[in-house]
């Protein structure tokens, strides 16, 4: 899990509320490339990254003009079990 140090785990539900833009910090669910994740937005003047949360993975850097859209504003989650 990209978000596990944030304590999103493999296997929990999400609640996304829908948003086109978000604040710099914010965890966003992100459309990149056709794929789908969820990662803390970091915005600058110069640059937009996706961080995960687990060191395991690596941040990913949006180039312009990559096909990337914020689908919307991770908001709370549920854990089965």
């Amino acid at each position: 899990a990209s978000l596990r140090e944030d304590g999103i785990l493999d296997g929990d539900l999400v609640a996304v509320q829908r948003a086109a833009d978000a604040r710099d910090g914010q965890t966003v669910v992100a459309r990149i490339d056709g794929e789908l994740t969820i990662k803390r937005l970091q915005r600058s003047a110069r640059r937009l990254r996706l961080l995960p949360r687990n060191p395991a993975h690596a941040p990913i850097e949006v180039q312009r003009g990559e096909d990337f859209a914020i689908e919307g504003v991770y908001c709370g989650l549920l854990r089965q079990g």
